[in-house]
């Protein structure tokens, strides 16, 4: 009777350990479980965030290849010519027969300190309110509105051109002109290069400066006039 008691214990023991054991190894393996699917979800929604955040790059900054084009917007002024209609305050209205720029209509809004007008024939500076209609050339730079009529600030506007004359043209030196053969090679940042001899006319434009044409440095801006066979006759140097 004693035996059986002690065996009834002992089976007892053992069946409650098993079960214990079970019990113990289906919370843990469900702590598991649970642990598993957080690090799953956290996952996902780490990617989630990840995908709305270089969404959101996309839309609020350019691309590499916007700001590269951005970057390469040159600023070699371009010449544009025909006829001008209406001299204002501080606006000439001409029409642009260059297929360069906008054709037809141009405002060319006219600033005192960075916009430089000047007689064709003469060479010499000249105040807006001293144009007159006729032919035009101008040189704009890379910005222009899209108004209508579109507007810009030129560089350089050339008046007063007769209508059988050439207008001067405006260059801008690429990088130091160099003596070769009695003249001076100027390399313009259009690509254009100047044969300009050691004995030119050359002028100050509104100083009175004495110049030569070995001041025509790089970054700096002048007026060209070329007779019939294109040799450079006189030169106006701009003020750099």
């Amino acid at each position: 009777m004693r035996f059986k008691k002690i065996m009834w214990i002992l089976g007892l023991t053992a069946a409650l350990s098993l079960a214990g054991g079970c019990s113990g190894n289906t919370a843990e393996e469900s702590q598991q479980t649970q642990e598993t699917e957080k690090t799953q979800d956290s996952a996902d929604a780490g990617a989630g965030e990840g995908q709305e955040a270089e969404s959101g790059t996309d839309e609020t900054h350019p691309s590499d290849d916007s700001a590269d084009q951005g970057e390469a917007v040159s600023d070699t002024p371009v010449r544009i010519y025909g006829t001008i209609q209406e001299v204002g305050e501080d606006t000439i209205t001409v029409d642009n027969q260059s297929e360069n720029s906008s054709t037809g209509d141009v405002i060319l809004t006219i600033d005192p300190e960075n916009t430089k007008i000047v007689d064709a024939q003469t060479g010499l500076p000249m105040q807006i309110s001293d144009v007159q209609e006729g032919y035009f050339e101008a040189y704009l730079g890379p910005v222009m509105t899209m108004s209508i009529p579109p507007q810009t600030t030129p560089y350089v506007v050339v008046a007063n051109i007769p209508e059988d004359g050439k207008a001067p043209l405006y260059a801008v030196a690429a990088k130091d002109v160099e003596l070769i053969d009695g003249y001076y090679a100027l390399e313009a940042t259009d690509g254009a290069t100047y044969m300009i001899p050691e004995d030119v006319d050359i002028q100050p434009y509104r100083t009175r400066n004495i110049v030569a044409p070995a001041d025509i440095t790089e970054g700096r801006g002048c007026m060209i006039w070329q007779d019939d066979q294109g040799e450079v006759t006189r030169v106006v140097l701009f003020e750099i």
